[in-house]
Order: structure tokens, then sequence, then C-alpha cells
């Protein structure tokens, strides 16, 4: 089973259901696998909505079935609105050993989870969800609020968070002139910008999803050894984008449309180990989209921006040569037509690695696959 033994001894586990379409039997199927007995800390379930109040109808399923499962733990639960391509629902699981000082705790609606404690400490935020009757950039701010006052609560500076996974309604749509990417990237920017980032900013993920609000997941750490900002030599960094590349009107209280404030990778350093969070990676050269129109194509290149990245982190953790394990990979794909095509290259580049499928737009129409990765070098 998965275990969290130090700060970064995380592993991560799909329990899947393939038998029914129906989202509630599915569910249960694809729970009933799941160790009760075991340290949960937190679930990501993948499944499409059909509608708004179909999202929220099977959110408040899946946490009435959390609560009479774990009664005495508030478990963390993010609920994505993407359909699974191999399964009828996939459910992401992270857990911790009996050995780790693990505390469950709430803010409003919000569950979140701390392992150690002080000065050394993991923070797993989920479920952040900003009000779907508003605008992207309205729920953007919300859900920014939120995650300060967690941190806040909790001690922990803004610049210590290490990942972010960001589900972003509709991406790429345009709305009174407004992107909904580019509305949530200004409004990242205007959050991060109330610190300096010495160590780069976070690794992310910004991925569409349909018929549900904006949703954010956060990893944030202290006192490990080290991280650093991992750098693709042939992409453009996102976060110094050239405007050519950014669409829509931008938020009235900046100068400029804000590019995305991410890092391609973050290298986390403990004594135990290193680890690796890869962004949500694309076929993107510089700054621009390659390889239209052949999703195959644009796999391989994406697995190359991937294993560049790895390398990369090996490099800058260790003298020594380690074979990398990939312990999590999620490819988000734009046309389910184009899913055998993809996973032949995703079994045939990263073979025996678990991977789940899911239909999401990915940040520009031209791009047909997304993939992100956790590995221990």
């Amino acid at each position: 089973m998965i275990l969290v033994r130090d700060m970064l001894d995380i592993k991560f586990e799909y329990v899947n259901s393939a038998g029914t379409n129906d989202f509630k039997s599915a569910f249960r199927d694809a729970f009933s696998n799941v160790g009760k007995e075991d340290c949960l800390l937190k679930m990501t379930v993948f499944s499409n909505a059909d509608s708004k109040d179909n999202y929220f109808e099977n959110l408040n399923f899946i946490k009435e079935q959390v609560h009479n499962a774990f009664k005495n733990k508030t478990i963390e639960v993010s609920y994505v609105a993407q359909k699974t391509l191999n399964t009828a629902v996939a459910i992401e699981l992270v857990f911790a050993s009996d050995e780790c000082e693990v505390s469950y705790k709430t803010f409003q609606d919000i569950s979140y989870v701390t392992i150690g404690d002080g000065q050394e400490k993991v923070l797993f935020i989920s479920g952040i969800l900003g009000d779907i009757s508003q605008s992207i950039s309205m729920q953007s701010n919300a859900v920014f609020q939120t995650m300060e006052a967690i941190l806040c609560i909790e001690d922990m500076p803004i610049s210590s968070i290490v990942r972010q996974w960001n589900y972003i309604p509709d991406i790429t749509k345009l709305e009174n002139s407004f992107q909904h990417y580019q509305e949530f990237n200004d409004a990242r920017a205007m959050f991060y910008n109330k610190i300096n980032w010495d160590k780069g900013y976070p690794a992310a993920t910004g991925i569409g999803t349909k018929n549900a609000p904006l949703l954010v997941d956060v990893i944030a750490m202290q006192g490990h050894k080290n991280e650093i900002a991992l750098v693709n030599t042939k992409q453009i960094d996102a976060h110094i984008y050239s405007d050519d590349v950014l669409l829509g009107a931008k938020d009235q209280s900046l100068e400029n449309r804000a590019t995305p404030k991410f890092e391609r990778a973050k290298l986390i350093i403990e004594s135990s180990g290193a680890s690796v969070f890869v962004s949500g990676t694309a076929a993107i050269i510089g700054e621009e989209s390659l390889a239209l129109d052949n999703a195959g194509k644009q796999t391989d290149v994406t697995i190359d921006h991937i294993q560049n990245l790895v390398e990369k982190g090996q490099f800058n953790s260790t003298e020594i040569s380690l074979k990398p394990s990939y312990e999590l990979v999620r490819a988000y794909i734009k046309n389910r037509d184009d899913f055998d095509a993809i996973r032949q290259v995703c079994e045939r580049r990263l073979p025996g690695v678990p991977i789940v499928y899911v239909e999401g737009d990915v940040c520009r129409e031209e791009l047909l696959v997304e993939i992100e990765a956790f590995v221990k070098i």
C-alpha cells in the first residue's frame, strides 16, 4: 500500500472501476478496493459530470461515502470533472504510514492534512472550489484567499507551495473578451506577487474541466533540505513567455497580461532522497506549439521534455546515476479519438508505469495532449 514515511516519501496509486457507466455504482466499485484500515490522506476522483447540478450531486455522494468509511478522519476529497478514457471512474490515493505524525484539519468547509509539525511539515490542501456562478477571475481570487488563510494558520509562507493543480472550467473559452486561462493566470500572479520566490515558482498543471467550478489542489512543504527549479533548455520558462502567446483581455489592475507562474519542474531534496514534480508538459518548443494535428508526435515530444527534466533533477541531486522511478503519470487528452495513439506512445516510452488517461482541454487549442509526472530519483 502507499506510504508516506518521510516528508516526500509519497506514492500515488489508482483504484478503478470498469464495470458500469453509472457514476454511483462505478464509484462504489472502485472505492471498495480502498484499504479502510490504512491512513488515507487524500483522494482525487476522476469522472465526467453531465451538468453542473450533476457535478455537485456526485461530489456530495463521494463525500458521504468517504465520511461513512472514515468517520473519525476528515479525508481530503477532490472531484475532477474529466472523463477517464480507460475506466469508468479512477480514484487517486495517497496514504501515510502509522509512524507519521498526521493531523486531519478543516478550515470552513475545506479539509486539509499536515504531516509533521513546526518547521518540518508537509501540507496537503485539496478540493478548494470556486463559486460556479461567478467569473473565473472571482473564483480564482476567492480560492487563493482560502489557500492563503490555511497557509497562515499553519504558519507557512505562500512560497512554501511546491506543487499546484489548477482545474479550470472551459480553460480556453473566451467570455466577454476574457480567456478563462488568462483570468486565472492574472489572479495567480497577483496572489504570488505578495512574496519573493527565491527558489522558483511551484510546479503546476493548468487543465480544463467541464460542468464544474474552478478547483485547486496544493502541496506545500517546509524544512526539507533544498528545492531547485528545473529548466528545460528546449522550452522557454512559462513565467517569461512573451505577450504573443497570451490570449484575451487583462485584469484592469495589471499593467500587462500575466504569464503562467510555474516552473517546468521542481526538484525536492531531502536527507532521505530526492523527487521531481514535473509540471503539466506539452509539445512546445521555445514558446511555440509543435506537431499540430499529430497526437502521437506531440506525445513523443512531451515525453522527451519530461525525461529531460528528470535527467536535470538527477544531475542536481546526486553524483551517482540512479534509475528514476515514475510513481505517477497523468495524461490529459483533448480528443478521445487520439487516445489509442497517445497510449501507444506512452506505453512504449514509459513501459510498466501506471498512467491514468483522462479527457481534458489543454491550455492551447492546438495542443492535443498534456502529461505530468511525479518521479523518485
